[in-house]
């Protein structure tokens, strides 16, 4: 979250990336830091015990997601 808030105070786009298990922590720590709006992209969890074709498929799935969120197209 801070490498993100760190970006976007810079003045550029930003999307922090996280799993469902921290979404409302990033939340809460983008707000605290003054950037409440912080675009957040939520991958599922776990991602970590999955096996690596699931993990690629949740990749394959949220690239569009992640592209909006970055304000960009494939």
């Amino acid at each position: 979250m801070h490498d993100a808030v760190v970006v976007a105070d810079g003045g550029r786009t930003a999307v922090a990336v996280v799993t469902e298990e921290f979404e409302e922590l990033a939340r809460t720590m983008a707000a605290n830091a003054g950037r409440p709006g912080l675009r957040i992209l939520v991958l599922p969890y776990p991602l970590d015990t999955r096996p690596e074709d699931e993990v690629r498929a949740v990749a394959r799935a949220m690239w569009p997601d992640a592209l909006a969120a970055l304000g960009a197209t494939e």
